[in-house]
């Protein structure tokens, strides 16, 4: 399995889904969440000492199969985000459409779906040209030059990068080799130099005002204010069991509005 014919494909499943689900940005960044939101019943909550990013599984739900994704919010919101795009890929069944398209035989095997899932989060989230573009930008404004570079040197701009697009480092370090800016011997470099440059990360993290590097501790699940608020208009529903899972959730009571007021939107809303 070749990456570059790989990716190729996933290209193809790219601009696909983007049309399907009406996604123009370039640089999804944390639009991530809302996304897959449309896609899935997300879940997140923090589980501290839980090394998984996040997971997906189907469910069946009055016999209907449906899709669960989990997102640990104790993670940096950077390792949030890819997890919340590797799960995308997932749900989109990308490793089989590339199968698929590319006339392989059988299906993809556990790693392959993975590295392939991986490959996909990675192009959908830091597309090849607009990576490119940003980082040669920033080795501009820098005032670096390429050739021989200092280890600090190619961090900061790493750092950027994951600004730009909201992504872990090790994502970053990935895609300068896949992007064609950097030969395999020096991501390999960066590699074997990880505490170094990890510490230089977290260095330049808190030089600027950025959340990237923390976690956000968020507990909730999509559309769980909507389920409360409806299951609490009900009179036959258990009021001690929802109150159990809005203070599990942290789910605040909303303030109650005193009056109502018109508003008209449109063309004639100063008429």
């Amino acid at each position: 399995m070749e990456r570059r014919v790989v990716v190729g494909a996933i290209k193809k499943i790219i601009l696909d889904i983007k049309e399907k689900c009406i996604i123009k940005n370039t640089a999804i960044r944390d639009s991530i969440f809302d996304i897959l939101e449309n896609e899935c019943t997300v879940i997140y909550y923090p589980l501290e000492n839980e090394k998984n990013r996040g997971f997906h599984i189907k469910k069946i739900v009055k016999n209907e199969l449906k899709d669960f994704v989990y997102i640990n919010t104790a993670k940096p919101i950077a390792e949030q985000i890819f997890a919340a795009a590797h799960e995308f890929g997932h749900i989109w069944e990308v490793a089989d459409k590339v199968w698929k398209i590319l006339g392989y035989e059988g299906k993809p095997t556990e790693k392959e779906e993975e590295d392939i899932t991986d490959w996909f989060a990675a192009e959908l989230l830091m597309p090849t040209d607009e990576f490119r573009n940003a980082f040669f930008a920033h080795m501009d404004e820098l005032g670096i030059k390429a050739g021989k570079v200092k280890l600090d040197e190619i961090v900061r701009v790493m750092v950027l990068q994951m600004k730009d697009f909201m992504v872990p480092y090790e994502s970053v370090r990935r895609r300068l080799e896949e992007t064609d800016i950097m030969q395999k011997e020096a991501a390999d470099y960066l590699l074997s130099k990880q505490e170094e440059a990890l510490e230089l990360v977290t260095i330049f993290i808190k030089d600027s005002n950025t959340y990237l590097g923390n976690g956000t501790c968020v507990k909730t699940v999509s559309g769980i204010r909507t389920l409360i608020e409806y299951a609490e208009s009900k009179e036959d529903v258990d009021r001690y069991l929802l109150m159990k899972i809005k203070k599990e959730f942290d789910i605040a009571d909303m303030p109650i509005a005193e009056e109502d007021f018109e508003i008209h939107i449109g063309e004639n809303s100063n008429e």
